[in-house]
């Protein structure tokens, strides 16, 4: 350490408490002895240090350092002050090389941590010590750094106990302006710069290492060495923070994407300054909590927005993933609490998604539904129309009975209107076509649909017309049918088949009942069931092409046997 190896007092072989006219004095006598090309040694020349260079140059330069008063207590701040008994004793095990004896028997008189008058110098020199060792080349290096560090630690108990004012005064002078802030600033300044050459090493101190041990500063003087470590990252934090806070501003759409890359680029600076800085530092707390706050916003941004936008990607999981970067940040209890109640209300939408999910298919097929029924086809078959519908709906409404329940409001409405409407277009058909027996079909299939009371009652009603209308069709057929005398009796299906009564085929049939079925009693009961429910099957399908020309089939087999 150059304010060690180089000090001015070193070099003069002077005490701290030099006066002006002892340090004249020095500077003539070593400068003679120079220009003589001679050296001379002094007390202080400790072996543990390299050897000192005592130039004409040299001297000159020592002694300008500590012209002024600022100069002279700086300086002093770096070299031996011999004030008692322990110190008269360490200094001459140093001048014997026995530097542990020395640390120990300083360390001993100052553990007590009752520093006073006594042992206030013991506590400096045992500063100094460990600050000259730092500069050991016959050190190892992790030992060096260890020097140094203590010697930090106890550089920053000599400037937190209240006896350093009256020290500086007696180094400077008594009407010496003392400015203790400044004086301490500049130990540090010194003491970082050297600590910068162990960056380069394969075993660097730490920063957080480091400036742990200058906690021991006064507390008004930390916040400035800590901001030789901080100011710099925490300026590109903010910066970053401005930057994303302005785009958020103008693109809240994009909010997330700001909110990733901000996480992002300050990871390593905020990994940094966790490292150097204690969860309690406020410096720390104050950044991190605003690196936090804007993440968290640009979370909720993206979230209110994309939620209610149509067809957008679900922003659940993915402001998800920055509020749990947030909360990672964030120190203070006020930025955390307001975390966490976004967090859980973004757990809950998340864990809710599935459910979306299957209420936005269910909406798909309420919503297909609901268009097959404002815009049903323009038939003249209505019977068809209702049927199609009935097809189209029947199992889409069972998927959304079975997610929603029969009780949902919105299932049963649904379900009702298409009860009512393909019901409506089955009564419409019959009383146009008359053809009851296929829309009764149709009506018993829509039937089977859930219906709300009142839809229920009309269909119900509608259905039993129906029914009524074409129970009253058929039984007109009957009499109609019965008007014949029972020697003229009608082979009814057989006419159905061939169109007339007197086709050969029905001749034929006539005949087979006459002569061979009716002289057998089970042929007899045959022929009452026949002309007894013949009549109702023909009138409900006679009309039926399929059905005469399966009959005709059966028939044309039949009529056969006879001829043979």
């Amino acid at each position: 350490m150059d304010s060690v190896l180089n000090n001015p007092f070193r070099i003069l072989g002077l005490p701290v408490t030099a006066s002006e006219r002892d340090i004249a004095k020095s500077v003539s006598d070593l400068s003679i002895f120079a220009e003589m090309g001679k050296s001379k040694s002094y007390d202080n020349d400790f072996p543990f240090l390299p050897d000192v260079e005592r130039t004409p140059g040299t001297i000159q330069e020592a002694a300008n350092r500590i012209e002024q008063p600022d100069g002279k207590l700086f300086y002093a701040l770096f070299w031996f002050w011999k004030n008692n008994r322990a110190d008269d004793q360490g200094f001459a095990l140093l001048k014997n090389g026995e530097i542990e004896k020395a640390a120990d028997l300083w360390t001993k008189c100052t553990a007590s941590r009752n520093i006073s008058v006594e042992n206030y110098s013991t506590l400096k020199n045992l500063s100094v010590l460990y600050l000259g060792r730092s500069a050991d080349d016959s050190v190892p290096h992790s030992e060096k750094q260890a020097f140094f560090l203590k010697g930090i630690a106890f550089s920053g108990n000599v400037f937190s106990n209240a006896l350093f004012d009256a020290y500086s005064r007696m180094i400077a002078g008594t009407n010496y302006p003392l400015d203790k802030e400044k004086i301490i600033r500049a130990f540090a300044d010194e003491a970082i710069r050297f600590a910068k050459g162990y960056q380069d090493k394969p075993q660097r101190i730490a920063a957080g290492e480091l400036l742990e041990n200058f906690r021991s500063f006064p507390n008004e003087i930390f916040p400035y060495i800590s901001g030789k470590f901080t100011d710099q990252p925490i300026q590109r934090i903010e910066a970053e923070i401005g930057k994303v806070r302005e785009k958020r501003a103008e693109h809240p759409d994009d909010a997330i994407q700001y909110g990733e890359s901000l996480y992002k680029n300050t990871l390593n600076d905020l990994a940094y300054l966790k490292s150097v800085l204690s969860p309690s530092d406020l410096q720390h707390q104050i950044t991190a909590d605003r690196l936090a706050n804007e993440i968290l916003q640009c979370a909720i941004d993206y979230f209110n927005i994309r939620r209610k936008q149509p067809g957008a990607h679900d922003p659940g999981e993915r402001a998800l993933n920055l509020l749990n970067h947030a909360i990672f940040i964030a120190v203070g209890e006020r930025v955390r609490s307001r975390i966490e109640e976004n967090l859980f209300v973004m757990n809950t939408y998340v864990n809710a998604a599935p459910q979306r999910k299957l209420q936005s298919e269910i909406q798909l097929l309420v919503d297909d539904i609901a268009d097959r029924l404002n815009s049903l086809p323009d038939r003249q078959d209505m019977l068809t129309t209702a049927q199609m519908l009935f097809n189209h709906s029947v199992y889409k409404l069972l998927l959304i009975k079975e997610s929603l329940g029969v009780k949902d409001v919105a299932y049963m409405s649904l379900s009702s209107a298409v009860a009512d409407r393909a019901s409506g277009l089955c009564i419409k058909f019959a009383d146009q076509t008359r053809e009851y027996t296929e829309a009764v079909n149709v009506m018993e299939s829509i039937g089977t649909l859930d219906m709300l009371p009142e839809i229920r009652e009309k269909y119900d009603k509608n259905r039993k017309l129906l029914y009524h209308k074409r129970e009253t069709q058929i039984f007109d057929a009957i009499r109609e049918s019965s008007k014949s005398s029972e020697k003229e009796k009608r082979c009814y299906i057989g006419t159905m088949v061939y169109g007339d009564a007197d086709a050969p085929q029905v001749l034929a049939l006539k005949k087979f009942r006459d002569h061979v079925l009716s002289h057998y009693t089970l042929g007899r009961i045959f022929i009452r069931f026949y002309y007894k429910y013949s009549p109702l099957f023909v009138a409900v399908f006679k009309d039926s092409k399929a059905v005469n020309k399966g009959v005709k089939i059966i028939i044309d087999q039949f009529i056969s046997v006879p001829d043979r």
